[in-house]
């Protein structure tokens, strides 16, 4: 895991310890694990000097009797987010600033090798699986590609909710992305697509942000429809 990969890690567990404890306390197993986690990641990389290092350990709790609150994670994200950036600055690749965290992960080292069209095949390929097993938590179904995006997103009694479904809107905007969700998993994740195909870094370059558009919108339609993955 690079340094990149760790932050990203980090920012999940602040996220975490958000959404399954509310306020998380000092004594909270989760936190002394990010705690710990946080401080070795800082002082390995030497990043102790830091004015969002600095901010960070502010923000931290102390005290067996200390809750985080929103506004001190918030404030932690934000400064991991920075650290992130100044990170992927040094790594000569500025896009990767934009893509999301799981689609970096999955797909970083196989760009950065040259394999372009393998970078792009994970990257939809992971979209598909952390689709497919929210659907399989929520609905117990087994289903893939496609048809996988269009039982999640459809816009009747969707698995995941993008928009506002009580509005005209909202619903054109549902429908639309289900597609897109479908049409990159028919027309993109598929292995057959980059048969006899030579995939650019620029063509690698535009897949590789689309993809990370259709899984910041799974986050987004994970916090609106208010689901544990």
């Amino acid at each position: 895991m690079d340094a990149v990969q760790e932050v990203d890690s980090l920012i999940g567990m602040v996220r975490t310890l958000l959404c399954n404890s509310g306020q998380p306390r000092f004594i909270t197993p989760e936190y002394r694990e990010f705690h710990d986690r946080l401080t070795d990641f800082i002082y390995r990389n030497h990043l102790d000097e830091t004015e969002d290092w600095a901010v960070i350990q502010m923000n931290l709790i102390y005290r067996s009797n200390q809750v985080m609150v929103p506004r001190e994670a918030d404030t932690i994200l934000v400064r991991l987010e920075n650290i992130k950036r100044m990170l992927l600055k040094n790594a000569h690749e500025p896009f990767w600033l934009y893509i999301h965290p799981q689609i970096y992960g999955v797909a970083k080292e196989r760009f950065a090798s040259g394999l372009y069209a393998d970078s792009i095949e994970s990257a939809f390929k992971e979209i598909n699986s952390r689709v497919k097993r929210i659907v399989k938590k929520q609905r117990d179904v087994e289903c893939d590609g496609a048809d996988l995006m269009r039982k999640c997103f459809s816009e009747n009694n969707p698995v995941l909710t993008i928009a506002d479904m009580d509005t005209e809107s909202g619903r054109n905007v549902q429908k639309g992305y289900m597609e897109m969700f479908a049409g990159a998993m028919t027309g993109i994740r598929n292995p057959k697509a980059h048969e006899n195909q030579t995939i650019t870094k620029e063509d690698a370059i535009r897949k590789l942000n689309f993809a990370s558009l259709l899984m910041y919108k799974v986050d987004l339609a994970v916090r609106n429809t208010r689901i544990s993955e």
